[in-house]
């Protein structure tokens, strides 16, 4: 009786210190469920997610367009260095030489245009320089999304990152028919693609409105 009676006390004792308040809250474990596996394939009304892709903007087959933004550093003398925004007609208006025409060009054809300009009026002997890329063009959307307009680019971005940049479908988008017009396409017509699609600077994007 005793014995049996020192246990009751023990567990007791026991229960009691489980109540004490010690400032941590013991959560429930969650169920055991499988793991679920989101397996689907993308849509076949554009190209498929590529994860290799080189989504870097400003890399060697970059060609400028208006709205880009560049800098130019020139090592031997700071007074022709600067930024400049191609404007609306293609050109910039670099330092001491006036407007230059550089759409449709990569940064390193503009790099060996400005070293040519430089040495031709005489300004450098052997001109040591470089251009980058400080900000691209931006993109548009266009349609069934909470505000259409332009937008700062962003490297890697893709059609549905765009969408939630210009804050999400309306009720109304087709999310299954999406086109993209191409800024640097040689054709006026527009592609179908999938969320997961690469946008590139200077692109139109078009959610058209669903039928049903």
């Amino acid at each position: 009786m005793v014995l049996a009676g020192l246990v009751g006390m023990a567990l007791l004792a026991i229960a009691a210190c489980d109540r004490s308040t010690t400032g941590v809250t013991q959560l429930p474990l969650p169920p055991d469920r499988e793991v679920v596996s989101f397996s689907m394939t993308a849509p076949t009304s554009g190209p498929p997610y590529n994860a290799n892709n080189d989504c870097r903007v400003g890399g060697g087959d970059y060609r400028l367009g208006a709205g880009d933004k560049i800098r130019v550093v020139v090592l031997q003398d700071t007074e022709f260095s600067g930024d400049y925004e191609v404007n609306a007609t293609g050109y910039i208006s670099a330092r001491m030489l006036g407007p230059i025409r550089v759409v449709g060009m990569t940064l390193n054809e503009v790099e060996e245009m400005l070293r040519q300009r430089y040495r031709t009026a005489g300004y450098l002997v052997a001109p040591r320089l470089s251009v980058e890329l400080v900000t691209a063009r931006p993109f548009y959307i266009i349609g069934e999304v909470s505000r259409s307009g332009a937008f700062a680019y962003v490297n890697c971005l893709r059609v549905i990152q765009a969408v939630a940049i210009a804050g999400g479908f309306t009720r109304r988008a087709s999310k299954t028919h999406i086109t993209i017009k191409r800024y640097y396409s040689k054709s006026a017509e527009e592609e179908y693609v999938t969320e997961d699609t690469l946008v590139e600077p200077g692109d139109v994007i078009r959610v058209p409105e669903r039928w049903f």
